[in-house]
């Protein structure tokens, strides 16, 4: 096994094991596109994920050997129906781009507002159980490392970086509902504790109106239905706040 294969399998270990002990997606991908760059000696390496909403194509993590370059990645867009990206996402097939003055699907705009100029690329489509969120791309790579074998092994780094991020959007997503569900058994706390004192003290005013001795007044089922719904009421609350503050700290 040669050095190029070892180190491109030890990329592919390390990505992997990131998914395991899952923390930070953004540092686990600065990681795989800053390896991507030097494995493939190229001028950039970066992630495009597809906004479903705006229908467009943004930069979460790209690696560059132009550090302005790299930054003015990040703020950009592009509509997802455009360029190679938009055509890998579309026909779920990864393309190697020898020349891409030679081809149409090109799109030039981000050479323009980068400063970069994209001699040739290789792309792949960032596969899910749901379809293609995204692309990755290595940009102007050297000559050695433009094959089909080379291809290839992006398509398997672009499975890695896809589980990655569709994990992390799971993640996202449940915490919300987690978190909804928290600020409901919040109010509801609330709720029963208001509701449980009003049934309280409405039971020890009708218990003194009606000049009942008070020992006589724990045996009554109002007022102790009352207390059991504060009671449960602040343990709700307690449960929900305390989490919140958890969330709030990390």
């Amino acid at each position: 096994m040669d050095q190029v294969t070892r180190d491109r399998l030890h990329l592919l270990y390390e990505l992997n094991r990131g998914l395991t002990t899952f923390t930070d997606l953004g540092g686990l991908l600065r990681y795989a596109m800053q390896r991507g760059r030097e494995l493939f000696r190229a001028d950039g390496c970066a992630v495009l994920l597809l906004d479903q909403d705006k229908k467009e194509f943004y930069f979460p993590v790209a690696s560059d050997t132009d550090a302005a370059s790299e930054a003015r990645l990040r703020s950009l867009r592009f509509p997802a129906d455009t360029g190679i990206a938009g055509w890998v996402v579309v026909h779920d097939a990864a393309q190697l781009i020898e020349d891409t003055t030679q081809d149409p699907r090109f799109y030039k705009g981000i050479d323009a507002q980068t400063h970069m100029t994209t001699r040739c690329l290789l792309a792949a489509p960032l596969r899910t159980r749901s379809g293609n969120i995204g692309v990755i791309e290595v940009v102007n790579p050297d000559p050695e490392y433009l094959t089909q074998a080379d291809l290839e092994f992006l398509e398997t780094l672009g499975a890695d970086v896809a589980v990655a991020c569709e994990k992390a959007q799971l993640y996202d997503s449940l915490r919300g509902e987690v978190l909804g569900l928290r600020q409901v058994c919040r109010v509801a706390g609330l709720t029963l504790v208001a509701g449980g004192l009003l049934f309280v003290i409405g039971a020890v005013v009708s218990h003194l109106a009606w000049a009942l001795p008070l020992r006589e007044l724990p045996t009554r089922p109002a007022p102790v239905l009352g207390l059991v719904a504060t009671l449960g009421g602040g343990v709700l609350y307690s449960i929900a706040r305390g989490w919140l503050v958890t969330q709030t700290i990390e």
